[in-house]
């Protein structure tokens, strides 16, 4: 008996173990997930098995979150590999070279219609008529119908309809998208090297979207100077910018074409006249000449209004020495300050093959003199004697002056009369040559 009873003890003392060990294994199961789970209350479930422990609950199950979807237009195109080729062909035709009057040149594409092309308004501020040609060598005149100043962008519009088609605009584009750029860097250059010919106009490179605001696209595509007004393509040929501007000869930037969009809107309003703009900064040699003979340097520089009217100012300083005289002058320096400021109209002639720009006008020339002069003289001493006597020099004024300037390529050659109301014959004749930048 005492065998059997410990035998019964011990089977119940396992049993419980058996009932605990199994409870731990099976972990709780969360309340919704219990509800939507529970068995009938006329079923209840059934009594855990000691030998057979149940199994355990599946883990409860997270959704992941679901990126958003891209459209087409966000996501860019599928770019293969050699797609630079296909994309230069297509719209080579469509990209043109313009060029100012005075000689500077940029890039620019046909945009909206086969009448208009776009560019930067940078490439043509100048408010005359450019000259469009195309890479086949056909040329036109063409005339700016719109501009956003804020943007640096402007509307051509042809003399006549191209045959080119107009370029499309593709306003999203990602970071890190393969980007091509075409234009015309340093085009003038292979006019004066042999080495150039057939290079540099119309020529391609390649980058990415470095960065993008709604200001700029940035881009490490070469964009060098002629490049500006210029098309940068993705892959699928279309536009996504207007080249704009380069920073530390290396990062490119470029206007989103989307700007150029709203700027077809402006279309038909007002014509463009120019704008003002800084020009003609001159440094070279100065020569007056009244009652002495001066010689020195100068430095001057206009602002310039719809390339007609200069409004020009001029520093600078000369030096006289001793003049040819029968007097008993033994020696004689004079330093002269001198600035100038006059009003001309500008006229161009021979645009485009040799530019050049006469400036008729007037205004004032202000001096400022000082210097010494040493005399010999007989004194009144008993007994007379011979002595040097020196001076001081003093004079200057503001007097009207007339003068004409001319601009030839980088070199200024200018004439002034400048009036002295009150002694006629110390008027001054002033001369300046120097080297325009």
């Amino acid at each position: 008996m005492r065998v059997l009873g410990r035998a019964a003890i011990a089977c119940l003392a396992t049993l419980r173990i058996t009932r605990a060990a199994s409870a731990e294994e099976v972990p709780p199961t969360p309340a919704s997930s219990s509800a939507s789970v529970a068995a009938p209350e006329d079923h209840p479930p059934p009594e855990a098995n000691p030998s057979h422990p149940a199994p355990a609950a599946p883990p409860h199950h997270v959704p992941r979150a679901q990126a958003p979807k891209l459209t087409d237009d966000e996501r860019g195109p599928a770019c293969e590999q050699a797609f630079i080729e296909r994309v230069y062909k297509a719209t080579k035709p469509s990209v043109v070279r313009i060029t100012r009057p005075d000689g500077s040149l940029g890039t620019g594409f046909v945009f909206r219609d086969a009448t208009h092309v776009a560019t930067a308004l940078h490439v043509v501020d100048l408010g005359r008529e450019v000259r469009v040609e195309f890479p086949g060598g056909k040329s036109m005149e063409a005339e700016v119908v719109a501009v956003d100043e804020d943007h640096d962008l402007a509307i051509l519009e042809l003399s006549e309809p191209t045959d080119a088609p107009p370029l499309l605009p593709r306003e999203n584009v990602s970071v890190g998208s393969p980007i091509v750029a075409i234009g015309n860097p340093y085009g003038d250059l292979a006019r004066f090297s042999h080495e150039l010919e057939g290079l540099l106009n119309f020529s391609v490179s390649q980058g990415i979207v470095s960065a993008k605001s709604d200001a700029y696209i940035q881009t490490d595509a070469v964009l060098s100077p002629g490049n500006s007004g210029g098309p940068m393509l993705t892959c699928d040929g279309k536009v996504v910018g207007v080249a704009d501007r380069l920073l530390e000869s290396r990062i490119g930037f470029g206007v989103p074409v989307h700007h150029l969009v709203k700027l077809t809107e402006r279309i038909g309003g007002p014509k463009y006249r120019g704008r003002w703009l800084a020009r003609d900064g001159a440094l070279g040699l100065a020569w007056h000449s009244d009652a002495s003979s001066y010689l020195g340097f100068y430095l001057g520089g206009s602002i310039v209004g719809y390339d007609r009217i200069a409004i020009t100012t001029r520093i600078g300083m000369v030096f006289a020495g001793k003049n040819e005289t029968v007097a008993p002058i033994v020696d004689r320096s004079v330093r002269r300050i001198f600035g100038e400021l006059t009003v001309g109209y500008r006229f161009l002639f021979l645009p485009y093959a040799l530019p050049t720009y006469l400036t008729l006008g007037g205004g004032f020339l202000a001096t400022f003199d000082r210097g010494e002069e040493t005399r010999l003289g007989i004194t009144t001493d008993t007994p007379p004697r011979l002595a040097a006597t020196t001076t001081n020099i003093r004079g200057g004024g503001i007097a009207p002056m007339l003068q004409a300037a001319l601009h030839l390529t980088s070199l200024e050659l200018s004439y002034g009369f400048a009036l002295d109301v009150i002694h006629p014959k110390y008027s001054t004749h002033r001369v300046l040559v120097g080297l325009s930048f």
